[in-house]
């Protein structure tokens, strides 16, 4: 068939596998198309078959004689070029995509003519009702669609839905200019694309009345599974930072949305509670009742329930029964409002396009926030015109933002998102690092990024380098130190083929590690963490003194071990041997855990080991279920104490028994770390010479210098 300038409508069916149920759509599109001829226009049908079946290719072979029908077979794999190639092919003033499983009101084509047809600017055209329905759903599900609103309403919306199905009707060079893009590897979806690029140039999309696309779904549609959830569009001009940032109008949230939020914070906080999550069954569906009634209640609109009849001599899945009505499932794209929010609250938090982004799940006083801070500030030495940006993934106080040099963005993600359920946490994240452009990504403990990671690896691999800082396990609370959570499995298990640099502080945690999970050791690297020799101070001299002074300066957690500390100073006199504890108290922690021990005296808490009078101590106590080798170990031999410390992950690298200081076996033991403490004090003297062989280990290990050749090989 030849090109003729005067058929009208070409119609384009993009078939895959669909098999028999093509002849369905089919019949829906004669059926649709017998009204444009009625009108007196000319149309076309392409039938486009991307990597077919052989069932499907055979079915349309039964089409190869019709005049009105061409057929293509092709092996793109991809929505976008497929899409591109049957415009390239149409003869059509217009174009009209529908997919080879759906079906179509026998109105839907002669109405979006129509529309086309008097429309004074350049427009796309969506069917208004959209019902989904196939054997792997229970509940219809209907929604209507909505033509655009302004920009910044549309903005908002589109951040986290797409407003249209992938039916569109448009001129064909609405389609060249706008040719749907090649995407994979994580990005998707080609329809999502192409209405966000459309609405940025200003094209409007317009809604034919009284249509509805009955679409077909299958727990085997990429829609259904879990492919679907783990794509994100790619950067997109309409969501940039700066012009998000500008729109003067945020929309409010919906009734429904409120009632929504409500809910779900309740769920969580019933959830979080051991007392109600013993009843969390009829709690939740008190809960559910409660919201019901303050959903508003929708009916099918008489045009739906015409169509839906009139379809059903072509499918018998599809017929309103009064049944099936009272189960139909609503649902606005419109309202659904609250990642555009979320995301207009953190784009006021960007100022600036980072070079590397640093995932973390808070910014507070501790071990893995100063290595965020060394890192930072090696990258910026090695590359001066870098700026960063900080995720932090936890909703907390993160009190060491002010810690942060004015080249780092801090976005609180954590917060803005608490209240988003999961699905939307994940679109709104996958917005911000794509929306960011930035292709280096660094995780430091956040478990929310390890998950991001996990879900969207084929993204991760394919545009991004990915590195991961990993130090030790993390024993769980209350289990004895039997339990054990640790970063490396399951997390790294699933994403090392796409991490480029697993970046650790001790070569305990790469045996460990590789030893548990059955790693290779390549893609390991060791980055001692640094102590700056200005904090350097020279080491005490010790005289033979009645009492010791000992210093324990931790993050009260479990973790830490404070109940550790309460029992060693249940069993010391304070006479021979005394210890100061500074610390904050975490969340859920027994603030009087050293109440009433005379050997033991609370100072508050810290701002940074500098702030502590380390010159009146002659000991530095560390205690800890697991850790790499912590910074303030390094700190306190900075200042010149000598370290009791239990031997836990990396810290026997460092504090080597009787030569750098002194080492607990067990550390679960108290009469252990007794036992060291009475050392001590008996041999006083020997305490100076293992602060000047830890010192020589630091300046050879864990100097600035060295730090920043290691991060200048490692990750520049």
């Amino acid at each position: 068939m030849g090109k003729t300038n005067d058929i009208l409508l070409t119609a384009v069916i993009t078939a895959h596998d669909e098999g028999l149920l093509a002849h369905k759509t089919m019949l829906s599109v004669f059926e649709g198309l017998q009204k444009v001829k009625d009108a007196g226009y000319k149309y076309e049908v392409i039938v486009h078959i991307d990597n077919g079946d052989e069932t499907t290719k055979k079915y349309f072979q039964r089409y190869k004689d019709n005049g009105e029908v061409r057929i293509f077979e092709n092996k793109f794999g991809d929505t976008g070029p497929s899409r591109n190639f049957s415009v390239k092919q149409a003869n059509g003033k217009y174009v009209a995509f529908l997919d080879g499983d759906d079906l179509m009101s026998s109105n839907w084509f002669i109405k979006g003519i129509e529309i086309l047809e008097q429309a004074t600017a350049e427009t796309i055209v969506h069917p208004e009702a959209v019902l989904t329905f196939g054997l792997d759903i229970k509940n219809n599900v209907l929604s209507i669609q909505k033509p655009s609103y302004d920009r910044e309403k549309d903005t908002l919306i589109l951040l986290g839905e797409n407003r249209w199905c992938s039916v569109a009707m448009a001129k064909k060079e609405t389609f060249e200019k706008f040719p749907y893009k090649r995407v994979g590897a994580g990005y998707g979806h080609e329809d999502y694309i192409f209405h966000v690029e459309a609405s940025n140039a200003g094209i409007n999309h317009a809604i034919a009345k009284e249509t509805v696309l009955f679409y077909r779904r299958s727990d085997k549609s990429r829609l259904s599974s879990g492919v679907s959830s783990c794509v994100t569009i790619p950067y997109m001009d309409l969501f940039d930072f700066e012009a998000v940032k500008k729109l003067t109008k945020p929309v409010p949230k919906t009734t429904d949305e409120r009632v929504k939020s409500r809910g779900y914070r309740l769920y969580k906080k019933i959830r979080n509670n051991n007392f109600l999550n013993f009843f969390i069954t009829p709690v939740a569906k008190k809960t559910i009742k409660v919201l019901d009634k303050k959903q508003k209640k929708q009916t099918v609109p008489k045009f739906v329930k015409e169509e839906w009849i009139n379809i059903n001599h072509i499918e018998t899945q599809l017929y309103p029964h009064p049944w099936i009505l009272r189960r139909v499932v609503f649902y606005d794209a419109d309202k659904q409002t609250a990642v555009g929010r979320a995301y207009f609250e953190i784009a006021k938090q960007v100022h600036h396009k980072p070079n590397y982004v640093f995932i973390v799940p808070w910014l507070i006083r501790g071990g893995a926030d100063k290595v965020l801070l060394n890192y930072i500030q090696a990258l910026k030495e090695i590359y001066p015109d870098w700026k960063f940006t900080v995720i932090a993934t936890v909703p907390t106080h993160n009190d060491w933002v002010d810690q942060l040099p004015e080249y780092v963005d801090f976005i609180d993600f954590g917060t803005v998102s608490e209240s988003l359920p999961p699905v939307l946490q994940d679109m709104l994240f996958s917005r911000i690092i794509t929306q960011l452009q930035c292709n280096k990504l660094h995780i430091i403990n956040s478990e929310f990024g390890y998950d991001w990671a996990r879900k969207h690896k084929d993204l991760v691999g394919a545009y991004y380098t990915l590195n991961v800082s990993l130090f030790c396990d993390e024993y769980i609370p209350g289990s004895n130190a039997r339990g054990v959570f640790s970063y490396d499995d399951p997390y790294l298990l699933e994403i090392l083929p796409v991490v480029n640099k697993v970046l650790v502080d001790n070569k305990t945690i790469v045996k460990k590690t590789c030893d548990h999970n059955g790693f290779n050791d390549d893609k390991f690297e060791i980055n001692y963490q640094p102590i700056d020799q200005k904090e350097f101070s020279s080491p005490k001299e010790h005289k033979q003194k009645k009492q010791l002074k000992v210093l324990w300066a931790s993050r009260i957690v479990p973790t830490k071990l404070p109940d550790l500390v309460a029992k060693i100073g249940t069993q010391i006199n304070g006479k021979d041997i005394a210890i100061d504890a500074y610390g904050t108290f975490g969340q859920d922690m027994d603030t009087s855990v050293f109440n009433g021990i005379s050997a033991i005296k609370y100072k508050g808490p810290y701002d940074g080991f500098q702030t502590i009078p380390t010159e009146k101590y002659d000991l530095f106590l560390y205690t800890a279920m697991s850790d790499g080798v912590p910074n303030v170990i390094l700190e306190a031999t900075a200042a010149g104490l000598p370290i009791i410390a239990s031997n836990d992950g990396g810290v026997g690298e460092f504090v080597k028994d009787k030569k750098t200081g002194l080492l607990v076996k067990d550390y679960l033991k108290p009469d252990e770390y007794i036992e060291k403490m009475n050392y001590a004090l008996n041999h006083q003297e020997e305490l100076q010479q293992y602060v000047a062989a830890a010192q020589k280990l630091l300046l050879e290990r864990h100097s600035w210098e060295k730090f920043v050749q290691t991060v200048k090989k490692d990750i520049g």
